[in-house]
């Protein structure tokens, strides 16, 4: 269901409410549904699902953030390794980019990978 929810968010971000408006009609509340049967209807499921609702709202938003901050990041890098590759030749792009710090870029993969074993535990 959190998967369900970020795509949501998602696609609202992005300006596409119809396709956003769609999945939580539809695949969103069918989740919705399961779930309030498993936890059993009243007060407490809603709350619960509020509250999970809410928790992907600040995580998506969290995400955003960090992405627009990484996202220029990202670009001066390539752009600053640009020339260097096209003055190298091939042997160059065989090699793969060289970082200037390579505890730096380690911590963005270990983000992105925290956040991928994140959403599959989420997902069971």
């Amino acid at each position: 269901m959190r998967g369900i929810c970020r795509r949501v968010w998602l696609l609202r971000s992005e300006g596409r409410s119809r396709e956003a408006q769609r999945i939580e009609d539809t695949e969103l509340a069918a989740a919705a549904a399961q779930a309030r049967d498993a936890l059993g209807n009243g007060l407490e499921a809603d709350a619960r699902f509020n509250a999970l609702l809410a928790e992907e709202r600040e995580r998506m938003a969290a995400a955003m953030e960090f992405a627009e901050i990484l996202a220029p990041m990202l670009s001066e890098r390539l752009r600053a390794q640009a020339p260097v590759r096209g003055r190298a030749g091939m042997a160059s792009d065989a090699e793969g980019p060289e970082t200037s710090d390579p505890g730096e870029a380690r911590g963005i993969a270990d983000y992105i990978d925290q956040m991928l074993a994140q959403e599959r535990s989420d997902s069971r």
